[in-house]
């Protein structure tokens, strides 16, 4: 039988070797980036049930948010001042249609005025001083400059193309009814789950799925302006930067505000954090 050493440790020889465990145990312990997340099934089963709901019911009355969403655009663009002649109707997918695409005149290349060609050159020298004064700004000005040139390429070979604006309304509104059906999904992952309450968190949830309908309505009515002024000069980083980045980005965005509202009520504010004046 080996004997302990002095002070109740055991024997050099009783030890584990390096790279031994010293017991099995039953279950992995969670990371620690989660271990303070109320996690329970009745805050599970409510962000699930809530997400279910949204979703069946953008399904079944996807004909009127899409509606509705049309009219908020022409409300924005009425304000705006943007010449917008009337809303034919457009498919979109089997079973959640009719909607309505805005009718604009888009120009073709040889139709655009110089006042638009100088703003693309003066876009990519922007962009060039840009990517040369901020250092983390560079790569996605290169990106930029890139897609903008390639732009100008294409348009000065196809010079007479010209991009109908209801085939526009068609394509954001396929894109944007994908986002608003997924959307609920993600953001019980992002927002209920984190929150301290879970009645906060069902909240954001119901607040980004709104805000997210009449931010592509105001992002739309923006493309389209810019379209009926310059063409199609400038649509590759339009659709890259407003596109399905501007909705993850708006996710993000209040993703750290709710985050960090959540951090100082389950550990605290730090004093550092605090003014002291």
């Amino acid at each position: 039988m080996q004997q302990k050493a002095s002070g109740g440790n055991p024997s050099p020889s009783a030890r584990p070797a390096a790279g031994e465990r010293t017991g099995r145990r039953e279950s992995i312990y969670p990371h620690r980036s989660v271990r303070a997340l109320p996690m329970s099934s009745v805050r599970l089963t409510a962000g699930v049930g809530l997400a279910l709901l949204i979703t069946v019911w953008s399904v079944w009355n996807a004909v009127p948010i899409m509606e509705t969403h049309s009219q908020v655009a022409a409300a924005i663009a009425g304000w705006a001042g943007l010449p917008i002649n009337g809303w034919t109707p457009i498919g979109i997918f089997p079973g959640l249609e009719p909607a309505s695409g805005p009718q604009l005149a888009i120009p073709s290349f040889q139709e655009v005025s110089e006042g638009a060609r100088l703003a693309l050159v003066f876009s990519i020298i922007a962009l060039l001083l840009l990517a040369q004064r901020f250092s983390l700004f560079r790569n996605v000005a290169n990106f930029l400059i890139v897609i903008l040139i390639a732009s100008a390429v294409a348009n000065a070979v196809f010079d007479n193309f010209r991009l109908q604006s209801t085939a526009f309304g068609q394509i954001w509104l396929r894109q944007e009814m994908l986002v608003w059906l997924i959307l609920p999904w993600v953001l019980i992952l992002l927002f209920v789950i984190p929150q301290p309450s879970v009645w906060r968190g069902l909240g954001w949830v119901v607040f980004l799925q709104a805000y997210g309908f009449f931010f592509s309505a105001l992002r739309m009515v923006f493309v389209l302006g810019v379209l009926h002024y310059t063409g199609l000069l400038f649509m590759p980083p339009l659709w890259f930067l407003l596109g399905t980045l501007s909705d993850l980005l708006f996710i993000l965005f209040f993703y750290s505000l709710a985050i960090h509202r959540s951090s100082g009520d389950l550990w605290g504010v730090r004093e550092t954090w605090q003014s002291h004046f």
